[in-house]
């Protein structure tokens, strides 16, 4: 994975940037798939935090390639891994500090992407996985003393989407998906107030 990544970067991306994205997204999956393989199944040769900080770092890799490449591809591999990433590392107990710190940092992290590449699709995108993850913590976990925990996360999230509709506009990079995600968290966190 990594030379696959490493291969795409030598050769000319200007020249041939098709070919340059496609060697660095398939690095990006291999590197998830050897990452998970390496913790799970038979293996076992990875802790559960190993394999959450290496799947971090992946996602992280892959925003930054995205960016420097202008990789689209590569961006939205990043975000499906990323958002994969605590389902396939959950251990079954519940730690909403752990994973939705982790959601507020890839939601972060694809927000800078999107307003500097102007890629704004990928804040629905970000605002849809989070949406999903929440319900997914709702389902597993929820319990009415959880209540403020639960309600602490979808204010959270609303107020991080709300700030990237601010950023933009003093960035002068409005657009209606950035306007759209903020109005859909706080939707989502009525519905949950009104569960």
């Amino acid at each position: 994975g990594a030379g696959l990544i490493v291969g795409g970067l030598k050769i000319p991306s200007k020249k041939y940037a098709v070919l340059a994205q496609t060697l660095i997204a398939t690095g990006v999956v291999s590197l998830y798939a050897v990452t998970f393989s390496c913790g799970k199944e038979h293996y076992n040769f990875l802790s559960p935090g190993a394999m959450g900080l290496l799947m971090s770092l992946i996602t992280a890799t892959a925003f930054i390639l995205a960016v420097r490449l202008e990789g689209q591809v590569v961006a939205i591999l990043g975000i499906l891994g990323g958002f994969l990433t605590p389902f396939l590392l959950s251990t079954g107990v519940d730690n909403p500090g752990g994973l939705f710190g982790y959601l507020a940092l890839l939601d972060i992290g694809l927000v800078a992407v999107a307003l500097h590449r102007r890629w704004y699709y990928l804040v629905p995108m970000g605002a849809t996985g989070t949406v999903i993850m929440m319900v997914g913590w709702a389902e597993k976990f929820f319990a009415p003393e959880k209540t403020v925990t639960a309600m602490t996360v979808c204010l959270g999230f609303s107020a991080l989407f709300i700030g990237a509709v601010e950023v933009a506009h003093r960035l002068g990079r409005r657009s209606p998906l950035l306007s759209q995600s903020a109005i859909a968290l706080p939707a989502v966190a009525l519905c949950f107030a009104w569960f």
